[in-house]
């Protein structure tokens, strides 16, 4: 038995990646029709479970996921291989790319964020990566908008800059009911971003001077935790699944 962990679509949603946690990566060949034949076109196998997974919008050919144990891996789709990316000593807990899809970073249990730029690669550098923030606690909610949103358990959701530099920092720990931060969702513009928590949605956006500001939270009974989050590409509603089963489909009226 196993537990899909991620799943992310090619930059041209031919394709699906889906993380497993029994060590493996499956990439589907969907086609752009409904009717077209379904195939798996790629397999890549990891030394631990597999928890993390990002499909970076410029790289249609490489697929990057996280491990267990601290790796994080790129799965080239041409020649079916994997290249360890870089190594750390804790658990992966999320991936995504930047908005131009040339950078990623990884969130890790112990806190930390690591970025790393493809065009190191590319331009036939050693690949590198940085570490760019140590976070007061682990980091569950994670995603890459205008900046960098970053949350876990201890009642705080920080935005961070493309270099670690610490842009704003909303603090909840005096509401009792404010829990484990759990996910997080820019929108298609990068400046609204929705970060799940316990029976709630908290909304956080960039006003006109560039400074995020808090949103207030939704409120939503018996959600239970929310475990995903995602925008219409449009931007013009947001989908919320909950770990007990529930997808709800919201209208985003963010200017009313």
């Amino acid at each position: 038995s196993y537990i899909v962990r991620s799943m992310a679509f090619s930059p041209d949603s031919s394709k699906l990646a889906i993380a497993q946690s029994d060590n493996i990566v499956f990439i589907y060949k969907v086609g752009f029709e409904w009717g077209d034949k379904k195939s798996i076109c790629n397999k890549f196998s990891s030394s631990s479970s597999v928890t993390a997974l990002t499909w970076p919008m410029a790289q249609p050919n490489e697929i990057v996921y996280g491990t267990a144990e601290g790796k994080v891996v790129d799965g080239q789709l041409r020649n079916n291989k994997s290249a360890t990316l870089y190594s750390t000593s804790s658990y992966v807990t999320n991936l995504c790319s930047s908005p131009e899809g040339d950078r990623i970073i990884s969130s890790h249990l112990d806190g930390t964020i690591y970025r790393f730029l493809f065009s190191d690669i590319e331009n036939g550098g050693r690949p590198s990566h940085a570490r760019l923030v140590i976070h007061p606690c682990g980091i569950y909610a994670l995603s890459w908008g205008r900046s960098i949103c970053a949350a876990g358990n201890d009642g705080r959701v920080c935005f961070y800059d493309e270099d670690g530099g610490t842009e704003r920092e909303f603090d909840f720990t005096s509401d009792s009911k404010c829990k484990d931060f759990t996910t997080a969702s820019f929108n298609p513009a990068g400046e609204t971003v929705v970060v799940g928590n316990y029976d709630r949605i908290y909304v956080f956006s960039l006003n006109r001077d560039g400074i995020w500001e808090d949103g207030g939270f939704k409120e939503i009974l018996n959600l239970y935790s929310v475990s995903s989050l995602v925008w219409k590409p449009d931007g013009s509603r947001l989908g919320i699944v909950s770990s007990c089963g529930v997808v709800d489909l919201y209208d985003a009226c963010l200017r009313r």
